[in-house]
């Protein structure tokens, strides 16, 4: 049979694949032992659903046809309790239906056109129902089902159909919690279990249930306990799955790495692709991988350097030129711009052979723009290397520097530059046969340590513990929070020395559901800054008790930003908890105001007195807040601080430079200040390098001058503050925060980059400062 035969052959193709991605007796980068490599198998994820509509009949045949191992099946009950195959939970997306699939009937549902929104020549396609899944895979490819419900009546309804139609020694049963997986190998004792974990935490409890299979997502490989889940994975004896989607070649290389069981991909051919272009280079990679073990949880992978070749993990690039001696020799690849999160320990000595220098921003250059001959590194050829970016200049071929150094076995390569390029990792003799002379060995001090260069950043950036007393009682953390308090007013705190005059400035601008007064703080008859006022139409020119408030703090930009403007990355946030029923008070930043930026200016003005453009904010911040508990308006037990970037470190400060304020929610800013400015300080505004924050506070220690007042902390997928880093900060103070009373403060990463999140703002300070006034 062709399936059969299709099947067979991708077989063969991902064995081989599987033994020079982790060879025997190899440490894995999850590190388990790597002894046992399986073959990979293909989920198709929905069937083919990128040639077919998903979750029909023709994906789950056209699945077939191309060699899956095993057809993934989202499964729903109808009305009249019929089990069906479709994703969604509503009919609107894939059918020519609306609404809740579940509120129909199987007939119902049997009448919608599950096609045409794929492409016309698929209209007669309609939803099928899991036994007839289940009869058309049977025999031919195993089946995992994804439960889209819970309870008893659902798990003996799915294990009647898989009984009556499928095969259950075929058949993996994707659970979502230890309950369900127990009740399923009591209904269904023949059938395999995938975990579909909810997040990394929950995986010990799985596998203490006996799941075969648990499931992972890439990004959880990338934090910073994903390869220790793979490896707990591994020492219970489960098998890993790991949800890719393109199955494209940058997609799947850095998943190789963790030797996975199965992938699910939307597109198997693609994959199907990958693994065969993988598979042509088995040997090679191979070589590399006995040398080598990436111990970064940055993606990367292994790979070869040829002309045509793509260059990195998520950028288009292609290698245009190279020296003819490095074409077809393996290397590690990676994300660009992501080099310097890279590192790599050597398993036997080995010679590595790099471009840098491509441009002339300082990311292709070493750290504190040393020249690469300070880490050890030997000019190979000058004009060496090619590529399609920056592949011109003045409309003339531009070209890297290509270097070559030495590794001994035990060594690391790190401290690399954001941009750089590994064009080939080989063992001593051959790179000697390669460039005819012998690889130079390292030069090493006196104690046998290669002698790179002191680097101020990795000092400035070393982790160190956190500048907090011991203490016995809840009396000492108070006395010690307020002379902290104390400490950073007089350190880091513009001294104004005149009593500041606050002005109403003209009438309350109508915004609709409120209005907006504005106000000036002037010291000295100067004016220091302005702030506004949005107060709900629904409390104007009347009486009214006193009302929950949110201090809004802007970000970098203009303050227009968060009083008017929701598609800016601060998303119009103080008007939005205006409209939503709140008294809010919104502040902009001195220098930031309207046709002017000067406040890199006034930082370049202030630091030689010691201060900088933050000290005037956090100045101006504790004079809003004294008036904010003035304004008979305010419920001075319900005020919470808020702001994304300066905005999110303006928020933090007030609530720990105040005791008056309840709850903050700090949004793209939170970690290690050292860890997250100093690592990407050619990516962030040099005003954040604030003069006298460190050592005492930097912005863990900060939030334990909050504790234990509740945080919510928000740091989206893309910030530059990323989320690892923020979740490793919340765990080291969060026993202070329980000591004292108070909750670990709450954390979401949602999607995206830097910006605002309103809805976790609202729904945290619904909890912690209350609803607003009706």
């Amino acid at each position: 049979m062709k399936t059969v035969a299709g099947r067979r052959f991708l077989s063969s193709v991902v064995c081989m694949m599987a033994l020079f991605i982790v060879p025997a007796g190899h440490p894995a980068a999850d590190g388990s032992d790597g002894a046992a490599p399986r073959p990979l198998r293909i989920v198709a994820h929905r069937g083919a659903m990128s040639e077919r509509p998903e979750c029909t009949l023709s994906a789950y045949l056209r699945a077939m046809e191309l060699g899956a191992d095993i057809v993934e099946v989202d499964v729903r009950r109808s009305r009249d309790g019929v089990l069906f195959v479709l994703h969604d939970g509503t009919l609107d997306r894939t059918t020519d239906g609306s609404g809740l699939a579940a509120e129909r009937t199987m007939e119902e549902l049997k009448r919608l056109d599950a096609g045409s929104w794929f492409g016309q020549e698929w209209h007669q396609e309609r939803i099928p129902t899991l036994a007839e899944v289940l009869a058309a895979c049977r025999g031919r490819v195993d089946v995992l089902l994804d439960l889209k419900e819970q309870g008893e009546d659902y798990a003996a309804a799915v294990s009647e159909c898989v009984r009556r139609h499928g095969a259950p020694a075929e058949t993996i049963v994707g659970v979502r919690s230890a309950q369900q997986a127990r009740r399923f190998r009591r209904l269904l004792p023949r059938t395999r279990q995938l975990a579909f974990a909810g997040a990394p935490g929950e995986i010990d409890s799985f596998l203490d249930a006996g799941v075969d299979i648990v499931r992972l997502w890439p990004r959880w490989l990338r934090s910073e306990g994903g390869p220790e889940s793979v490896g707990r994975i591994r020492r219970a004896g489960a098998e890993l799955q790991i949800n890719a989607r393109t199955g494209g070649l940058t997609e799947v290389l850095p998943l190789l790495r963790h030797s996975p069981d199965l992938l699910l991909v939307d597109d198997v051919a693609a994959l199907q692709r990958t693994l065969r272009q993988v598979s042509r280079y088995r040997d090679t990679i191979g070589r590399l991988s006995s040398m080598v073990h990436v111990t970064s949880a940055e993606p990367a992978g292994y790979w070869i350097s040829e002309p045509g070749a793509v260059t990195f993990l998520n950028r288009d690039y292609r290698m245009l030129e190279l020296p003819g001696f490095l074409r077809g020799q393996p290397r590690i690849i990676f994300s660009g711009g992501h080099g310097h999160r890279v590192s790599v320990r050597f398993l036997k000595p080995a010679v590595v052979f790099a471009a840098f220098e491509y441009n002339a921003t300082g990311d292709w250059s070493f750290p504190d723009r040393l020249a690469p001959e300070h880490f050890g590194w030997t000019l190979v050829a000058p004009r060496g290397y090619r590529g399609t970016s920056n592949a011109a200049v003045d409309g003339q071929p531009h070209y890297a520097a290509v270097y070559r150094r030495t590794f001994a076995k035990g060594e690391t390569l790190s401290d690399m530059p954001p941009w750089w390029l590994c064009l080939g990792i080989v063992d001593t003799d051959t790179a000697a046969a390669m460039t005819q002379k012998p690889a130079p060995q390292p030069v090493a001090d006196s104690t046998g340590a290669v002698a790179d260069p002191f680097l101020y950043g990795r000092w400035a950036m070393r982790q160190r513990p956190l500048q907090v007393p011991k203490y016995e009682n809840p009396q000492q953390w108070s006395a010690w929070q307020q002379s902290a308090r104390t400490v950073f007013r007089r350190r880091l705190v513009f001294p104004f020395r005149d009593t500041p005059v606050v002005t109403a400035v003209g009438p309350p601008a109508d915004r609709g559901t409120y209005s907006q007064q504005e106000y000036h703080v002037a010291a000295g008859g100067r004016r220091l800054f302005r702030f506004f006022r949005l107060q709900p139409a629904a409390v104007d020119g009347k009486e009214s008790r006193p009302m929950p408030t949110v201090v809004c703090f802007m970000g970098h930009g203009k303050v227009a930003q968060i009083l008017s403007e929701p598609d800016s990355y601060q998303h119009a946030c103080a008007a939005r908890f205006a409209q939503r029923g709140y008294l809010v008070f919104a502040m902009e930043n001195v220098g930031m105001e309207p046709n002017v930026d000067r406040h890199l200016e006034l930082d370049r003005v202030l630091r030689l007195d010691g201060y900088g453009w933050y000290s005037l904010l956090f100045a101006h911040q504790l004079i809003l807040l004294d008036h904010v508990f003035s304004d008979p308006l305010v419920d001075g037990e319900r005020v919470g601080t808020t702001g994304v970037s300066t905005g999110g470190l303006l928020a933090l400060s007030a609530i720990a430079l105040d005791p008056r304020v309840r709850a903050a929610s700090i949004q793209g800013i939170f970690g290690s200040m050292r860890v997250s400015f100093i690592r990407d300080r050619r990516q962030h505004c040099s005003c954040g390098a604030i003069p006298g924050l460190l050592p005492e506070f930097d912005l863990p220690e900060l939030a334990l001058l909050a504790s234990p007042r509740p945080l919510h902390i928000s740091n989206a997928a893309g910030d530059g503050f990323r989320p690892d880093e923020a979740k490793r900060c919340i765990d080291r103070i969060a026993p202070y925060y329980a000591k004292t009373g108070g909750l670990e403060p709450v954390f979401t990463v949602p999607k995206g980059r830097h910006e605002y999140h309103f809805e976790s703002a609202r729904s945290f300070f619904e909890r912690t400062i209350g609803p607003p006034t009706p």
